[in-house]
C-alpha cells in the first residue's frame, strides 16, 4: 500500500502554484447534427483512431507539467516515458535539472524514489496510484493511452456520430466492458481536438484536449495535452518540449533498483 509519506513528499517537492480556479464547463453531447456511422468521413476517422492506437506503443519525452488540484499544485519540468499497455515512468526535475523524485510502474508494481531519503518505496500496483501520488485521476493504462494521443479502447464499439457547422466531427464509442462512453471531437482539419470519458450513467469522468500538433518522424503528435477531472476539481497539463514515438524500451526502464541509483 502506498504510504501517506509518499504523497506528502511529492506535495512538498512540487508545491507552490495557484489552485484551480476555472469551473470546468462542458458542452452537451447533443450540440451536433447526427450523421450515419457509415458516412465516409466517420469511417475514415474511426479507422485513423484504430490505426494510431495500434501503431503507437511508446513515448519518451521532456515536458513541462502543470497540475492544479486540492492539496497539490505545481509546475515542473519532467522526463516522461510510457509503454503500452500500462508502463509509466515520470522523473521530476529540480532547479538544475537534477532528478529529485521518480515514480515508475510496469503495470504490476510501483516504485517511488525520493532523492532526499534512503531506499526506494515499492509495492503492488493499486487502483488510484496516480491520484494518490500526483492527483491525476487516471489508471496507468489510461494515462499511457492519453499521453500517446491514442485513447481508443479496442473493445469499444462505434455507436454514433455527429457534425458541427465548422466542419468538426464527433464520434461516440460505447465500451463493451462497462457501458461507459468515450466521445472523440475532431476539428475541421481532421485532427483529434478533444476526448470526453463518460460513465455509463452519463457522468463526465475526464476530458482531454489536444493542441500544438507537430511532425514527429512520419507521424504528427500533439505536444499540448490538457486533462480536466471535474469531480475532483483537478486539472493536469503537459507541454512537450521533446517527444520521440515508438522507441524500443526495455521493461527494466519501469523498475527502480537500489543498484541503479
Amino acid at each position: 500500500m502506498i504510504r501517506p509519506a509518499v504523497f506528502a513528499t511529492v506535495a512538498l517537492l512540487l508545491s507552490g502554484c495557484a489552485t484551480l480556479t476555472s469551473s470546468s464547463r462542458f458542452e452537451p453531447l447533443d450540440r451536433a447534427v447526427a450523421i450515419g456511422v457509415e458516412d465516409p468521413r466517420v469511417v475514415f476517422l474511426a479507422g485513423a483512431l484504430a490505426t494510431t492506437a495500434g501503431w503507437r506503443h511508446s513515448l519518451v519525452g521532456a515536458a513541462r507539467v502543470r497540475l492544479e488540484a486540492p492539496k497539490l499544485s505545481f509546475s515542473r519540468p519532467q522526463r516522461i516515458a510510457v509503454m503500452r499497455p500500462a508502463s509509466l515512468r515520470v522523473e521530476i526535475l529540480g532547479l538544475f535539472d537534477q532528478v529529485v523524485a521518480v515514480l515508475a510502474t510496469d503495470g504490476t508494481r510501483y516504485h517511488f524514489f525520493d532523492a532526499s531519503k534512503p531506499g526506494i518505496e515499492e509495492g503492488e500496483l493499486e487502483s488510484g496510484l496516480l491520484w494518490q501520488v500526483a492527483r491525476i485521476d487516471l489508471e496507468p493504462e489510461e494515462a499511457v493511452s492519453l499521453l500517446l494521443g491514442a485513447p481508443l479502447d479496442p473493445s469499444s464499439v462505434l455507436e454514433s456520430a455527429g457534425s458541427l457547422d465548422d466542419g468538426a466531427l464527433l464520434l461516440a464509442f460505447r465500451s463493451a466492458k462497462d457501458g461507459s462512453r468515450r466521445v472523440f471531437d475532431f476539428d475541421g482539419s481532421g485532427r483529434l481536438a478533444r476526448v470526453r470519458q463518460r460513465a455509463a450513467d452519463g457522468l463526465l469522468v475526464w476530458e482531454a484536449r489536444y493542441s500544438d500538433y507537430r511532425a514527429r518522424g512520419e507521424s504528427v503528435f500533439a505536444h499540448g495535452i490538457e486533462i480536466d477531472f471535474p469531480a475532483q476539481g483537478a486539472r493536469a497539463s503537459f507541454h512537450f518540449r521533446t517527444a520521440e514515438l515508438n522507441r524500443d524500451l526495455s521493461s527494466r526502464a519501469f523498475v527502480l533498483e537500489e543498484a541503479s541509483r
